[in-house]
């Protein structure tokens, strides 16, 4: 019997002022029961210190290196006991009893194995949170680049979602793992996060598992939380910031899930589509004449091919 509300469970990684407003936002915010249990990933900033001073109340779980976003996740799933587990990114805020709101929610609804919250910016802007799991049609649909034109379309937009306004409950197919609360005997019963996930598509994996078991994932606009992270890549030029390990591991992520989920055939679909669309990114680069820009797209488009014929 699980007498805990909720298990909140923060895996992080060198954020220690970042990981302190989180913590002390929960505290605010929250009058359910619930734990806080922190999987530090072999921080060199002043985390464990950090938390150890100013919230020694938390549970904490120190590794001596980074094992990877799922296994950390794990770890901190084997030691919870609240009924629910909340997935919670240490970049951000929770707002208005965001938690309290989503209790009661998924307590009403006990069909459902996890739900999500409304996401904002740090600006306050929507952050879109909602996804339909990973398809061949998406995958084309976003190479055709379209989205722009038409966000509102519901073949265009579908990988985020932008067709809908995000201010109504709606069963959806997956949900960004920055807050995701998950009902624990749901969890136990479809399996951790597969750590075969290093970091990228833990969370479209687990919800790929909780639905095929027939629970449903809901999205509970009336809870709130910022989430900084989802903006922080905009503050800078899109076209001149490229990282080879997060995009390896994008990618890399993604052809395991569909082999997995979906077989042999459909992943080598998409790896052909990814190879047409980065071949041609290739092709079009070489002719650029901002050599910054250049370099990028150039460095961009060989790490998704060397993904693509990586064992």
């Amino acid at each position: 019997m699980r007498n805990m509300d909720v298990s909140v469970v923060i895996v992080s990684y060198n954020v220690s002022d970042l990981l302190n407003e989180c913590i002390i936002s929960i505290k605010k915010e929250t009058s359910c029961s619930y734990e806080i249990i922190v999987v530090d990933n072999n921080s060199v900033d002043n985390s464990v210190e950090m938390l150890k001073t100013k919230h020694p109340d938390v549970k904490l779980i120190q590794n001596n290196h980074n094992v990877g976003f799922a296994r950390a996740n794990n770890q901190a799933f084997k030691e919870a006991t609240g009924k629910y587990i909340l997935m919670l990114n240490p970049d951000t805020i929770i707002l208005k009893n965001a938690i309290n709101k989503l209790v009661q929610f998924m307590d009403k609804h006990p069909e459902m194995g996890a739900s999500g919250p409304k996401v904002l910016n740090t600006d306050m802007t929507l952050q879109h949170n909602c996804h339909h799991f990973p398809s061949v049609l998406i995958r084309f649909a976003g190479y055709l680049q379209l989205k722009k034109f038409f966000p509102k379309n519901r073949l265009f937009g579908r990988e985020h979602m932008t067709y809908w306004n995000y201010n109504e409950i709606k069963e959806i197919d997956w949900i960004t793992g920055c807050a995701l609360l998950i009902r624990t005997c749901a969890l136990v019963e479809v399996g951790y996060l597969d750590e075969n996930y290093f970091m990228y598509t833990e969370e479209t994996d687990l919800c790929f598992r909780l639905k095929k078991y027939g629970w449903k994932i809901l999205y509970y606009p009336s809870a709130h939380i910022i989430h900084h992270g989802g903006r922080s890549a905009l503050k800078q030029n899109k076209e001149k910031v490229f990282s080879k390990s997060i995009t390896t591991y994008l990618f890399s992520t993604q052809y395991y899930f569909f082999k997995k989920n979906y077989g042999i055939k459909i992943s080598i679909i998409i790896k052909i589509l990814d190879f047409i669309y980065y071949f041609l990114l290739f092709i079009k680069n070489l002719f650029r004449r901002d050599k910054i820009i250049k370099t990028a797209k150039l460095e961009e488009a060989k790490t998704v091919i060397s993904a693509i014929f990586r064992k």
